[in-house]
């Protein structure tokens, strides 16, 4: 019997897994026990994905078989110095920048009431998007993005990857994931018109610069209403992705689903973000602890379902990524929970030790930042 040859490693959902992949990192319940050891080989895929759902795992990472991932590669070949995923992360790194100064040129554009036509936005969509088309983890790698000069474009940007991401996890028909996609993108373009002074500001807003700086969701929404191929859903999302479920929000105090559809999904990826993206007035937040503030604080002001199917998705997308927590030691995510989400388990790189940080002898300890 010829020899299998595993030619990728990748973090998969369950729906994803086939016969024959290999786990490639030891799969923990929430009690600390080996559910799945690194090296076994999925046989039983049914009775797998049913341990795996019992235990709120929908995430995980394998070792895909050569006949699986469709590459032709010779068993004798010595292994890359840089893998697949390396590589499509560094162009992600790397031209993030440049696609942002394209939208900068094209949102200028817009808001001197410029031409901008239909081909040429469609072109920065499908920039933005090409994320989707690599082997690669998107919400990890927009946390390597630091500090870029225009922090409005990065922002329309990743909230544009995030907002899409979720649209998938909700099944959306592909028509309406690009209209979605499409409101989040233009969701900021209206702060363009916002005095820079009061966007760039340290300290607390007063009254007036507040209600200057919210301004920008109905300047965003001219700037695009009169472009006929931008659909009137597309506008109204972008009008009122500030909305609030409880009637707390602008530009109208909508509460619950009178706000409309697209609003409510941006409304989500925008506060995480927003969350961990460094501000004039704070340092960006780890992604764990804006899952904490997002469970604790904007459960009643965001739409619950959009929230918590988020935030149980997000969760599971951190798994295999390496932190630092407070004391200084390293470690690797291995298992994240269904409730407190933002305490995952982490297998430390110094003793090989398994920490469950939802545990009250950890309690202390927080992830001070990712590797």
């Amino acid at each position: 019997m010829s020899e299998i040859v595993y030619v990728t490693s990748k973090n998969i959902f369950l729906e994803e897994l086939k016969q024959g992949m290999m786990i490639d990192q030891d799969v923990y319940s929430a009690q600390g026990m080996v559910l799945l050891p690194r090296g076994h080989i999925l046989d039983e895929l049914d009775r797998v994905k049913h341990v795996l759902t019992t235990h709120g795992i929908m995430m995980l990472k394998v070792r895909i078989p050569e006949e699986i991932a469709g590459t032709q590669v010779e068993t004798h070949r010595p292994p890359k110095e840089e893998t697949l995923q390396e590589r499509q992360a560094k162009v992600f790194l790397e031209t993030i920048d440049e696609k942002c100064d394209r939208l900068k040129t094209e949102f200028q554009r817009m808001m001197m009431n410029g031409e901008v036509n239909k081909e040429t936005l469609g072109e920065r969509l499908d920039e933005t998007l090409t994320a989707f088309d690599a082997d690669i983890n998107v919400m990890q790698l927009m946390q390597k993005v630091r500090d870029l000069d225009d922090s409005t474009y990065v922002h329309s940007h990743n909230v544009a990857l995030t907002s899409h991401l979720i649209g998938r996890w909700m099944e959306l028909p592909d028509d309406q994931l690009k209209e979605l996609t499409q409101t989040a993108l233009f969701i900021d373009i209206g702060k363009m018109k916002v005095d820079s002074e009061i966007m760039q500001k340290k300290g607390v807003f007063s009254e007036l610069e507040f209600a200057e700086a919210r301004k920008h969701a109905q300047y965003s929404y001219e700037a695009i209403k009169d472009y006929h191929f931008l659909s009137h859903q597309v506008a109204m999302g972008v009008l009122h992705h500030h909305e609030r479920m409880d009637g707390s929000g602008y530009p109208m105090g909508l509460k619950g689903e009178d706000i409309p559809f697209y609003a409510r999904i941006v409304a989500v990826a925008d506060v995480y973000n927003a969350l961990t993206s460094k501000r004039p007035h704070r340092d960006k937040m780890t992604p764990f602890e804006a899952i904490r503030i997002m469970e604790t604080e904007f459960n009643e002001l965001l739409d619950p379902k959009v929230l918590y199917l988020f935030l149980n998705r997000i969760g599971t997308l951190f798994t295999g990524q390496r932190i630092i927590l407070q004391d200084g030691r390293t470690g690797e995510i291995i298992f994240v929970p269904r409730q407190n989400i933002h305490r995952p388990m982490v297998r430390m790189d110094d003793t090989e030790e398994v920490v469950d940080l939802n545990q009250n002898e950890y309690r202390h300890l927080q992830i001070r930042d990712f590797v």
